[in-house]
């Protein structure tokens, strides 16, 4: 089966771009127009997500147990990792909860808004992003998008196996009413989820647009003038002082036709983007995701910590770049921009240490189960008193 190489290592480097954006570092180079809008790079995840998807699955889904394995095989792929960074963000909340008891204190109490004990539940289950009681950054925040696509996951499933050859039609419906769901508000649910149902089922529409090229003049889509000025136009999108809805959708339409453009890799940038580097952090790109935060946790509350020793305060509270509301957040601030730059740049590379650790130890395992619980359901029992061929 094809494989998008470019588009995998795309990946990794807009998980990187996320990882520079959640750190905060007040007088680091990643505090700059770009990084400060890549929460839309989530945008990029979901059309990606539906896209592949589209690719790997629409002719493999045909009956209940084909669903049943795309469940397992889904799941086998998300969830292990998930829940061990949730356990892991429980565990260092406990260890806030101690460090409080020693008399050093943080921005909140441990255990209390966003991990508080009532939000565990809808963490563990990904139903943070969909419960409208539930806070949709809680716990491990990454996960929220994550919440959002497992479940889009399935309805992609249903909808393919039960949609009798109409399921393109179906996708291309749903991508455009949530897409006019986010310009002009109507239901009142979060909008998170708008965001994922857009985007995911227009990669998916996107694919099919990706085949309908390629059976007929391929040769004449793409190259490296396109492949350029998808780049430039995602970044003027993204640095765009457009109200945040529209910027998002229009951001969303962007990133679909870079998708197209890079499927094709016929242009200079693909080529760049198939070397070594780039190709493995595609493929830690789900470790660095969802593992990101938690370094970024430990290193902050060890400058706080240290301020605290020092009697000197290497923080300052400041209105953040997130959306749709900015809220009051601590800067890492050392003073010094060789500093800030020298502890984003450790920050990074803790990131990267612990995605090779988690791919290799809970992602490479987690898959690798899955695939054993596929081939179990498949194998017939051996029939009792009878030899069964060999293959």
């Amino acid at each position: 089966m094809e494989r998008f190489v470019a588009l995998d290592s795309f990946r990794g480097l807009l998980a990187v771009a996320v990882v520079l954006f959640h750190t905060y570092v007040a007088q680091a180079a990643s505090e700059n127009p770009l990084i400060a809008n890549a929460y839309l790079f989530v945008e990029f995840f979901f059309v990606l997500s539906g896209f592949v998807l589209m690719h790997t699955y629409e002719t493999r889904l045909r009956s209940p147990n084909d669903y049943r394995d795309f469940a397992i095989g889904r799941s086998a792929r998300i969830l292990p990792l998930h829940l061990a960074m949730l356990a892991l963000y429980v565990l260092l909340e406990t260890g806030r909860l101690l460090a409080e008891r020693l008399g050093i204190t943080f921005n909140d109490p441990a255990f209390s808004g966003a991990t508080g004990p009532e939000q565990f539940l809808p963490n563990l289950l990904l139903l943070q992003s969909w419960l409208g009681e539930a806070i949709t950054g809680s716990f491990n925040y990454p996960s929220w998008s994550i919440s959002i696509e497992y479940y889009l996951y399935l309805v992609f499933g249903l909808l393919v196996l039960k949609g009798q050859g109409h399921h393109r039609q179906w996708f291309l419906v749903i991508a455009l009413l949530a897409f006019l769901q986010l310009l002009f508000p109507v239901l009142p649910l979060k909008t998170e989820i708008f965001r994922g149902l857009s985007c995911f089922f227009g990669g998916a529409c996107t694919y099919r647009l990706y085949v309908w090229i390629k059976t007929r003049q391929p040769e004449q889509f793409g190259g490296t003038l396109l492949e350029v000025a998808c780049l430039i136009a995602a970044t003027a999108v993204m640095t765009s002082d457009l109200p945040v809805a529209k910027k998002g959708v229009l951001a969303s339409l962007v990133f679909c036709f870079t998708i197209l453009t890079f499927a094709f890799e016929r242009g200079l940038i693909s080529s760049v983007l198939h070397h070594g580097v780039f190709v493995r952090l595609g493929v830690l790109s789900y470790s660095i995701y969802l593992g990101h935060a938690a370094v970024i946790f430990v290193f902050k509350s060890a400058v706080i910590v240290l301020g605290k020793l020092l009697h000197q305060d290497f923080t300052v509270v400041a209105p953040s770049h997130d959306v749709p509301v900015p809220f009051m957040i601590r800067y890492i601030a050392t003073g010094s921009p060789l500093l800030d730059n020298l502890l984003v740049l450790l920050e990074l590379a803790t990131v990267l240490a612990l995605a090779c650790l988690t791919h290799r130890y809970i992602e490479i395992p987690g898959m690798a189960l899955g695939k054993r619980l596929v081939r179990q359901r498949r194998t017939p029992p051996l029939c009792e008193g009878k030899i069964q061929p060999q293959p």
